[in-house]
């Protein structure tokens, strides 16, 4: 069973979900190591007084205790609204389990079910493990402060029809169409922890989580290249990535690798197709929606207006005090 990123789920659901996968995998390998160890000695085991070697992705493939203890932190003190969970922490916990399905499970079971006998990816599976635990516990410790701010905005953001990239993207995205240069320098946030697959942006100095997906082998570059300049005030040090077909933005890396995937391969879930579906000209402009047409027109106008005003009053107020 499959997920999608856009779809708006239960938080502590989602979270299930990704275990049971976790647990779903550690099964398939499991059968994969009883049946690669098949046949063999563990004579050089017993003589230690254990049966088994300690393995690391054995327990990687699991959410662990920190993510538990933070979800009943945040359950005692919020309430059932933070096991509801919001739009954001929704979009990068959808994302992970897309991701353990389709680059962990994916792997190990065609290993596991191989007629002819395969070695499984061990490091690469085990980075993506550590990843997407580290991404479920950051997207529940974010929901987190973003409760405890509780901060209303005043008005509404303006509408995003363009988006103000990383210099040091820019600069990717033109050599890339002069050249295709592919390769680039970028330093790891710990260089000594080859299944740590942060990275970071040498003009900025954002981290990037350079997610891997089997559907684009260029992700590293896709990654670099679209991210975003981040606002002064925005204490957070990852990087936020935006799509250039539609602007929306994805503060997780598979959730935007993914939505770059489905645009490549002509999906319904691509923004083009939905933009496609939902804006043709008989459906905009035909004489039945005329009048729902000029009601949107005069919503976004006053919409727009008020705006305007309130950010007015703001800076006479921020005047008048001095500011």
């Amino acid at each position: 069973m499959s997920s999608s990123w856009e779809k708006s789920h239960y938080a502590t659901f989602t979270l299930w979900d990704i275990d049971r996968e976790f647990q779903n995998a550690h099964e398939a390998y499991e059968q994969y190591l009883s049946r690669d160890r098949k046949g063999r000695s563990f004579s050089s085991w017993r003589c230690f007084g254990r049966t088994g070697q300690d393995d690391v992705l054995a327990k990687a493939l699991s959410l662990g205790r920190n993510l538990q203890n933070l979800l009943d932190s945040g359950k005692e003190e919020f309430g059932s609204k933070f096991e509801r969970g919001d739009s954001i922490c929704h979009a990068t916990l959808s994302a992970q389990l897309l991701r353990v399905q389709h680059e962990i499970n994916v792997p190990l079971l065609d290993c596991m079910l191989s007629r002819i006998p395969m070695k499984i990816p061990y490091d690469d599976i085990l980075t993506t493990a550590k990843s997407v635990r580290r991404a479920c516990l950051y997207a529940l410790r974010d929901q987190y402060a973003r409760f405890q701010a509780a901060r209303i905005a005043p008005f509404l953001p303006p509408p995003r029809f363009s988006v103000k990239f990383c210099l040091f993207a820019l600069q990717l995205q033109k050599d890339y169409r002069k050249t295709r240069a592919r390769s680039f320098p970028a330093k790891k946030v710990r260089p000594n922890d080859r299944h740590d697959e942060r990275e970071i942006c040498p003009h900025c100095s954002t981290q990037i989580s350079v997610s891997a997906h089997s559907g684009l082998p260029d992700y590293r570059r896709l990654l670099f290249e679209s991210h975003i300049v981040c606002a002064p005030s925005d204490p957070r040090d990852t990087a936020t990535f935006a799509c250039t077909s539609c602007y929306k933005t994805f503060d997780d890396s598979y959730a935007f690798l993914d939505h770059v995937f489905q645009k490549e391969i002509g999906s319904d879930r691509s923004c083009q197709k939905r933009w496609s579906r939902q804006w043709t000209v008989s459906a905009v402009y035909s004489k039945s929606e005329t009048d729902l047409l000029d009601k949107c027109l005069r919503n976004c106008l006053n919409r727009e207006l008020t705006r305007a005003k309130t950010l007015s009053m703001v800076r006479s107020e921020g005047k008048e005090v001095g500011l």
